[in-house]
């Protein structure tokens, strides 16, 4: 039985735990994220500071060498002019006139107001440095987008692994989880092996300390119920049987009474104690059939051949059928073979047939075919409700013709082939008619290479 909409447990494991790693990884490449800026801002500063140390001298000295006292700015050219190099610097008078700058340096000053150290405008990171001989002053500035994209950059990196990490690791969780959860699959497994018919004990003694306990609890309910479902076998078969002899010696000594009273009140009578006692001994045998079918007894081992049983089954009941019934066999029944015992066969077809004809106006023929997977059984009568047809495999539920009954044949039929994979199927109106009531059996073929097959 499937429950939609209910997620497993291993799905919610991988699901919280494959979350969990990536919100703990996001959190780690935002707190390294932060440790980074800080260096990465530290390492800019100290290369900004050491330029501005280089350059200093170097400027001075070529100014001075060439003695140029104009006005106009000498600019210093890249070796790759179209090239973004993040640093730019200006060499100015101690008046503040820009005496040289780089080619991608502003024209106005980077930071007018600015002393020796570190400063920042709205674009550049400046450091700021003044010869103490010739006080002229150097403005190195760094782009501040240049600095974020480094860090970006770097952020990038540390998240891109997660886009092939994360998969990764939820399949490596799914993998690990599944192994994890392969005793609670074991015991799920065993646990649906487990029925009317099976009630033997789970047997896992090497499960996992939180698994442990569940198995022995399920081995202790089992075994409750396996002695209460025993002693309610026992009871309906051992009442069934001891009811059997003194309802026979009844109807007998009843049947010996309508044939020697001459008084017809009590031959009148003594039919319905007749028809009671009839009533009575098909009921003790739908209990003895019951209890053998509770039992598990339909399990066989070669598969047996259906037309042979149908017909053997429809010859026994040919007193009471008065050649009401109809048997059509196509041509491929011959073929049709069942894994199922021959006792729990003949039970079957016999409550198919005989509720057929229970269940039917007098008179009324009940029609029998036979295919190559499937045994259909139809009579006429009025329409079952669909409400009503599902609870007719229920014991004791009975539908709504005069017909006489215990409301247990469908309930035997239902419980032998469910243990041998078949399949009954109950259909209001019948097949091709517009009235009437059908039961269909079906097998599921033996497994392809199953040397039962034949």
């Amino acid at each position: 039985m499937r429950f939609p909409g209910r997620t497993s447990i291993t799905g919610r494991l991988v699901l919280m735990t494959t979350v969990g790693v990536a919100i703990l990884w996001l959190a780690a490449t935002a707190f390294a994220s932060l440790f980074l800026r800080y260096e990465l801002n530290e390492s800019f500063d100290r290369a900004e500071a050491a330029v501005a140390q280089r350059l200093l001298p170097l400027t001075t000295d070529s100014l001075l060498d060439k003695d140029e006292t104009g006005d106009e700015v000498r600019e210093v050219h890249h070796f790759e002019r179209d090239r973004d190099h993040g640093l730019v610097f200006q060499l100015r008078h101690p008046n503040g006139r820009l005496l040289l700058r780089s080619d991608d340096a502003p024209a106005q000053v980077l930071d007018g107001n600015a002393e020796a150290g570190f400063s920042e405008t709205d674009q550049y990171r400046v450091y700021t440095l003044t010869d103490p001989t010739t006080r002229l002053t150097i403005q190195v500035g760094e782009l501040l987008a240049h600095r974020q994209n480094a860090l970006f950059g770097a952020t990038l990196t540390l998240l891109l692994p997660l886009l092939l990490l994360l998969p990764l690791s939820g399949l490596g969780i799914w993998f690990t989880t599944r192994r994890g959860l392969a005793p609670l699959a074991l015991l799920r497994r065993e646990i649906a092996l487990r029925g009317g018919t099976n009630l033997a004990p789970l047997g896992l003694d090497d499960l996992p300390r939180e698994v442990g306990p569940i198995a022995i609890a399920l081995d202790r309910l089992i075994g409750r119920l396996s002695s209460a479902l025993e002693a309610e076998r026992q009871f309906a078969a051992n009442s069934a049987h001891e009811l059997r002899t003194p309802i026979a010696t009844a109807l007998a000594q009843t049947q010996r009474l309508i044939e020697t009273t001459p008084d017809a009140d009590a031959r009148s009578d003594a039919g319905k104690i007749e028809a009671t006692l009839r009533r009575l001994s098909s009921l003790a045998e739908k209990l003895m059939q019951l209890s053998r079918a509770d039992a598990g007894m339909a399990a066989g081992g070669e598969p047996v051949e259906v037309l042979p049983i149908v017909r053997l089954v429809v010859d026994d009941l040919s007193t009471k059928t008065r050649s009401r019934v109809r048997l059509e066999a196509k041509p491929e029944a011959g073929a049709f073979r069942a894994p199922i015992n021959v006792d729990a066969l003949g039970i079957v077809l016999r409550n198919l047939i005989d509720n057929a004809i229970t269940h039917s106006p007098p008179e009324s023929p009940v029609d029998i075919e036979i295919s190559g997977d499937a045994v259909s059984v139809r009579n006429a009568g009025p329409i079952v409700a669909p409400d009503l047809l599902q609870r007719l495999r229920r014991r004791f539920e009975r539908g709504r013709s005069s017909g006489t009954g215990s409301g247990l044949g469908l309930a035997i039929v239902d419980t032998i082939v469910a243990q041998v994979g078949g399949t009954l199927t109950l259909v209001s109106p019948a097949t091709g008619r517009v009235d009437g009531f059908e039961s269909r059996l079906s097998f599921a073929p033996p497994p392809r290479g199953d040397p039962r097959t034949g």
